[in-house]
């Protein structure tokens, strides 16, 4: 029985850590598009709103496709995420277009 219990445990805790990567892996390329950070292949800041928000919109569908499946660290991490994500892109949205 304690065997099985702790392969239980070792498959959520696996699946919360590939669900976490994927949102940190998501998030990271917003970041990268809303010209927070620079691009990890090029190394420059390059900014792509259009990008940025589609990434967002992305992360929306999977918190509605996952609801009620997420564990709460799993939900209150990618709510933070998506608070900051959106918030920064109504910012940068909201700044002159430079030419």
């Amino acid at each position: 029985m304690n065997e099985e219990l702790k392969k239980n445990d070792t498959k959520v805790n696996e699946e919360e850590i590939s669900f976490l990567s994927l949102i940190y892996s998501l998030s990271q390329a917003v970041w990268s598009w809303l010209g927070k950070q620079a691009h990890p292949a090029s190394n420059q800041i390059q900014k792509d709103l259009v990008q940025a928000k589609s990434m967002i919109d992305m992360l929306r569908m999977l918190q509605r496709k996952t609801q009620g499946n997420l564990n709460p660290k799993e939900q209150q991490i990618l709510e933070g995420i998506l608070a900051d994500l959106e918030l920064n892109y109504v910012e940068e949205s909201s700044k002159p277009v430079s030419s």
